[in-house]
């Protein structure tokens, strides 16, 4: 039997009969944001485990306010919208770039649904260390793709081209893909073009011969799988804050902002760690129950590496 509705009042003496505090804002926000959303999303850092087992369903811990439940939500997204704002800049970082050095090096008409445009079998076994039996599944998948957006798509810029000039170009076709076929593209690429997509990422951002030093294929690889996954989590809106991504790797949000590093201007990461630090400070500062959950997460750490950064920048400025 599936789960029976419950309007807004049942809800709150739900929330009630399972060991949370309400308060006379708790019915608006469930009619404004949705029982599921902040409950079910966020209720993991405040339940009681032993009680839950012995009841079997959900009991909380003691004092668990709705409003720190509902305060972790608000957390989580701001830091969703203001991540969402950067990693859509590196984004279009990387799709420029990725679209320049494969045509490039390949200039004929529709390079891109052939074959023969990306890197062998193995290569790609080697640099991506998968089995050779992926690489056929891998390059189909992605020229069918790259085919079904060039023939069907409605976009009007890949339309325009499409019936005046009888194909479109990839610079053209790569603002109609996800940021996960472009990663899917740069994967496949063969190595000479991998190396000069770091080369432009870097020059375009104004990294070349700077601190960080030179961006290379494999940092490449794993920053594009991590901010793929960073992206489309903000997109569809699912919990950001003790997200961890890349399979055994366990990316989590500290090290996702490294990576980011590589892709934006030193001005929009200055603007973002800045917005970032205030946006941690505040939250730890607005609600204790929040800082408990985040700072074993290692937010007070990155906030406090990050003011250093900021601090050694302002010295190094003087």
């Amino acid at each position: 039997m599936g789960k029976p509705f419950l309007t807004i009042e049942q809800q709150v003496s739900l929330l009630e009969s399972r060991g949370i505090s309400t308060d006379q804002d708790t019915p608006r926000i469930l009619c404004r944001e949705g029982y599921y959303s902040i409950v079910n999303g966020y209720k993991d850092s405040f339940i009681d485990q032993a009680a839950t087992s012995l009841a079997g369903d959900d009991r909380f811990l003691p004092d668990t306010k709705f409003s720190d439940m509902y305060a972790l939500f608000e957390f989580d997204r701001t830091l969703r919208e203001l991540t969402f704002h950067y990693l859509i800049r590196a984004e279009s970082t990387i799709r420029t770039a990725v679209a320049y050095c494969f045509s490039n090096e390949h200039r004929e008409k529709n390079a891109y649904l052939l074959q023969d445009s990306y890197c062998t079998r193995a290569e790609y076994a080697s640099i991506a260390r998968r089995t050779k039996t992926d690489y056929a599944s891998e390059v189909s998948g992605l020229i069918t793709v790259l085919s079904r957006t060039m023939q069907r798509s409605n976009a009007g810029f890949i339309k325009h081209y499409r019936e005046a000039q009888g194909d479109v170009p990839l610079w053209v076709l790569c603002n109609g893909l996800t940021f996960g076929n472009i990663e899917h593209m740069f994967n496949l690429m063969k190595s000479n073009e991998k190396i000069a997509v770091c080369k432009m990422v870097a020059r375009s951002t104004g990294r070349s011969g700077g601190k960080l030093g030179y961006l290379d294929v494999s940092t490449m690889t794993i920053a594009l799988e991590a901010l793929v996954k960073f992206r489309n989590i903000c997109a569809h809106d699912e919990r950001l804050y003790c997200a961890l991504v890349g399979g055994r790797k366990q990316i989590n949000y500290a090290r996702m902002v490294k990576y980011l590093e590589w892709f934006l201007t030193r001005e929009e990461f200055d603007e973002y760690i800045s917005r970032l630090v205030d946006e941690l400070d505040e939250s730890i500062k607005r609600n204790e129950k929040v800082a408990s959950v985040i700072e074993p997460l290692g937010f007070a750490e990155l906030s406090s590496s990050l003011k250093n950064r900021q601090i050694e920048e302002k010295d190094n400025q003087k």
